[in-house]
Order: C-alpha cells, then structure tokens, then sequence
C-alpha cells in the first residue's frame, strides 16, 4: 500500500486485513492474535495504529482483549449490526430513511396517570398507541421493536396513523425535520419481555438497549414519545462532540 493514495486510515486499513484473515480462518476461533508490538513490526505501523486496529476488531465482535493475556479470537465474522451516526437532528431523522418501520399493532388508548404524566397530557385524554419492528435495509435484519405514544390533538392524522398500511409514511410525514424544534434522548438498560422477544425472535430477558425519545414541535408540545429497544449485537448508536461549531 506503500505509494498509494489511501482512501482509508493506516488504522482502517489495518484492521479490515486483519478481519479478513480471520474470516479467511488464518487465525482460528481460540487463537490469539499478533501482539501489538508484533503487528508494528510486520506491517511497519505505529503502536498507535496497532491498537486502534485492534479496537475496530473488538467492536466488530471479533476478538477480545485481556491484559496480560493478549487478544484472542471470539467469532469468525462480524456480528451483523445496523450502526447509526449523528450530530444534528437532521441525521437523527436519516434513521428512519434507512430502516424499513413494519407496524404489527395500532390503537387508540386512554391514558392512565402514569402515561399522561409521561405524555404531557390530561389523566383520562386519549392517545395512539402504535408498535412495530425497525428493518435494516436491504437485508430485513430486525433491529429494534418500538413504541410509539401520540396525544390525540387537532391536526394529528389519526385515521392514518391507525391504518397499518399508512402508519409508516404518515410517523415519517409527522416527525418532518421541518416541524420539530428538538428531540430529547435518553439511553439506558432494560431487557425485553416475551411479545417484543417473540418478535425479534431472541431469548426472553434478552438484555437490550433502550432509547427513548421525544419529539417536539415548534412551540415544544410533544408529538410522539418513542421507545425502542435494541438486541445485542445488532445496532450502534454513535456521535461525535466537539468544543466549536461547525463551519
């Protein structure tokens, strides 16, 4: 590669030929790997570079590290995943441009203390509720069942969103990037329970990512309150923060 123009850094570059020897069965499940003083004299790569390739092989799935014990080869291929990036509300909402929203139920509820507290609403006032599976395309892989929680107001398309066939364009149409002021995320632990396992064809109490998410208009009311929980191995949620704002 000495000469090249690179479309990739050394540590990238490193990384994927090491991932291919995996799978090619050069190193086999069990075997340990290269030191990463090894690896900075065959290849002629910084310690630096040494690691951070590495790295990418450890968030592939594909190897683990232990000190003192080296790092070890886990899987023979990387564990399949849908991996999204974001800084802006705008990528936010590219998620749900590259994922397929397959509906499985709608309807309409009434909400108990607890959600009207959670939905800024009225104990008693009705809101949509609406469930379904997030695909990875091309490939359908499930990635995320979620919940979506809509107060019932003026200008809400209910007989849309209720129409299985429709709820997908009509959420994509209502959380237009144009009309919301900010959406807030949290993240934490959780694990699935035996309908959402049922569907995304895991083990119950599988442990899962959950991300909740509320999506605000212009005057900061709240359209939708998301939840979606992530399997392991499946999707990453990753952003970049910086000190100064972009140019």
């Amino acid at each position: 590669m000495t000469g090249m123009r690179r479309s990739k850094p050394r540590y990238a570059e490193l990384g994927d030929l090491l991932q291919a020897a995996i799978e090619k069965g050069e190193y086999p499940v069990g075997t340990l790997l290269p030191t990463e003083l090894e690896l900075c004299e065959r290849f002629e790569v910084s310690r630096h570079t040494a690691r951070a390739a590495l790295a990418q092989l450890i968030a592939a799935g594909l190897v683990q590290r232990r000190p003192g014990a080296g790092t070890r080869v886990i899987a023979q291929s990387a564990a399949m995943r849908y991996e999204h990036e974001v800084d802006t509300v705008d990528t936010l909402m590219q998620y749900g441009n590259t994922t397929r929203l397959k509906i499985v139920e709608t309807g309409r509820v009434l909400a108990d203390a607890a959600t009207a507290q959670r939905l800024e609403i009225r104990e008693g006032k009705e809101y949509l509720r609406l469930r379904g599976l997030r695909l990875e395309e091309p490939a359908r892989l499930a990635v995320a069942v979620t919940e979506m929680l809509v107060p019932v107001r003026t200008g809400v398309p209910v007989a849309k969103l209720l129409d299985a066939a429709s709820t997908a364009r009509t959420v994509a149409s209502f959380l237009d990037p144009a009309r919301l002021s900010r959406v807030e995320q949290v993240f934490d632990a959780a694990s699935f329970d035996a309908d959402d396992a049922r569907l995304l064809e895991i083990r119950r109490s599988e442990p899962a990512m959950r991300v909740q998410r509320r999506y605000r208009d212009a005057s900061g009311r709240l359209l939708m309150l998301a939840t979606s929980l992530h399997p392991p191995g499946r999707f990453a949620y990753s952003m970049v923060l910086s000190r100064n704002h972009r140019q």
